[in-house]
């Protein structure tokens, strides 16, 4: 559906169900409770400090 003619039509967009939504929902937290108990693994972690002591240095050189 286009609205290049007349910029006032609005573009109606399927809305799921609440059944549709709870399900998702459900599947979505299993998904993310399963990642979550994972352990970061060593190289991310190598990463996230590399980063760290990067944001450190810029900061001081601010000053």
């Amino acid at each position: 559906m286009s609205t290049e003619g007349n910029p006032d039509q609005k573009i109606t967009r399927p809305r799921l169900g609440p059944d549709a939504r709870e399900h998702i929902g459900a599947q979505l937290q299993a998904v993310y409770a399963e990642i979550e108990g994972q352990p970061i693994p060593n190289d991310q972690i190598d990463l996230l400090l590399a980063l760290r002591r990067a944001e450190r240095e810029l900061g001081r050189k601010e000053l």
